[in-house]
């Protein structure tokens, strides 16, 4: 089966990188509506499976993990879920945990250190694939992290992004932010299936 459209030039992107590795690694970000989740996992296993029959390996890195493992070193995971339980529904409480969560993300190793720990993991000839961005909602924005990790990643990256394109180049994630701009990274929205 043949990949979509924009997958096929994200493909195209990354193979001709690795013909010509004296240009900048191709940086892309794959835009879709949030409840395409479940599709857009199946097309990147297409794509994952087309870039290993052209030899080149692709490394997944789950942003949701690494979320979930910054919490758990921070071993304020109890204190959260219970400022959380005994006050369901207060907007307060839910900007205070939003806020800290923020704060751990933010405190070394930070989500940016974690991502680039594991991508330099990553064979050096590899692909990285970076999803579950959503479940950083509503507490971090991808625009931050990428920003953060722009200038150091030395391998092509895809961020799967839930969000919509906004005007040309803004984006806004899970659809629910205001849209970011400025994102130094090939933009690729996925289309209307």
């Amino acid at each position: 089966m043949p990949l979509p459209e924009p997958l096929k030039k994200i493909a195209d992107d990354i193979i001709d990188y690795l013909r010509d590795t004296s240009q900048s690694p191709p940086y892309v970000v794959y835009v879709y509506e949030p409840e395409k989740e479940l599709a857009v996992r199946a097309e990147m296993q297409d794509l994952c499976a087309y870039l290993n029959a052209k030899s080149v390996t692709v490394g997944a890195i789950s942003l949701g993990d690494l979320f979930w493992q910054a919490v758990d070193d921070s071993q304020f995971y109890d204190s959260i879920v219970e400022a959380e339980q005994t006050s369901p529904g207060d907007d307060d409480v839910l900007d205070d945990v939003h806020k800290s969560l923020r704060e751990i993300l933010n405190t070394s190793p930070t989500l940016a250190e974690r991502v680039l720990a594991e991508v330099n993991a990553k064979p050096d000839d590899s692909v990285i694939l970076l999803y579950r961005a959503g479940s950083l909602y509503p507490v971090f924005r991808t625009s931050a992290l990428l920003d953060d990790l722009r200038e150091r990643l030395r391998k092509p990256v895809i961020l799967l992004y839930p969000g919509h394109v906004v005007d040309p180049y803004g984006l806004s994630f899970m659809s629910k932010c205001e849209p970011a701009h400025g994102y130094r990274a090939k933009i690729y929205q996925r289309s209307s299936q």
